[in-house]
């Protein structure tokens, strides 16, 4: 993705394990923009859903979905809706460290 859009600027979920870690790990060695988007926590159990809406306003040109909990799948859908090219992990295709 880099390679095609050089001034990239990478959104994650913020979570701080998993592919989101390792997206932030490779943002900063790499010196791409990397934008966290944290829960609105006062939204209570709407607070992922909010924020996967919220991400798909930044109209993306492109995304990565890895597998995880139902927000994930709730996002991959979101992603497909909007009609966004992306790539999906499933969690066998993803290889533990």
């Amino acid at each position: 993705m880099k390679a095609r859009v050089p001034a990239m600027v990478l959104v994650t979920t913020a979570q701080g394990k998993g592919c989101d870690a390792i997206a932030a790990a490779w943002a900063a060695s790499r010196g791409v923009t990397l934008v966290a988007m944290t829960l609105n926590h006062r939204l209570g159990s709407r607070a992922g859903f909010a924020r996967n809406e919220q991400l798909i306003k930044l109209q993306p040109v492109e995304a990565v979905v890895c597998e995880g909990s139902g927000l994930q799948s709730h996002l991959a859908r979101a992603v497909r809706a909007a009609g966004i090219p992306a790539h999906f992990f499933r969690y066998d295709g993803q290889q533990a460290a």
